[in-house]
């Protein structure tokens, strides 16, 4: 059994919860975890992209060797307009706003498809960072950056 460390989890716990969610209260809409599943050919708009971009480490308290981390993960929306472009976003800071279910994932060593997960705590957002368009500007833009979005949030693991 081969078990992820916790920025791994952190952000996969994250897919899982905006994946559930999406799935749950709109229809068609993609969740993935890298740009290069984005733009693959046969993935239609809208889609979800998560990723995790830094971690900040603090020390507990003074003279602790136990750090308390904070993750900032970025989910870029592509949508086919405006209008579905805000409403998605409204919809996941709606979402994210009371924090999420963090699981701790393994996979067999047989096996690197199927993930097992195990609930250990919870995400809680301390920050919303960024909350706008991509504009890429004029000229040559792929048709699914032309309503594209950022939402990022700092998180706090509470396991």
């Amino acid at each position: 059994m081969s078990y992820f460390r916790t920025s791994r989890n952190v952000e996969l716990s994250l897919l899982k919860y905006l994946e559930d969610s999406l799935n749950t209260d709109w229809s068609g809409v993609t969740t993935c975890k890298n740009f290069k599943q984005v733009y693959a050919k046969n993935v239609s708009l809208p889609i979800v992209c998560v990723h995790l971009s830094d971690t900040q480490s603090q020390r507990h308290e003074v003279g602790s060797t136990t750090l308390r981390n904070r993750y900032l993960l970025m989910i870029d929306i592509f949508s086919r307009s405006d209008a579905q472009r805000l409403d998605l976003a409204d919809y996941i800071k709606s979402k994210l706003k009371d924090g999420w279910v963090h699981y701790d994932h393994s996979q067999t060593s047989g096996d690197p498809t199927t993930l097992t997960l195990s609930a250990n705590g919870r995400e809680i957002v301390t920050e919303f960072v960024a909350d706008h368009r991509v504009d890429l500007g004029f000229g040559n833009v792929d048709e699914k950056d032309k309503y594209r979005h950022l939402l990022s949030v700092r998180v706090r693991t509470s396991a």
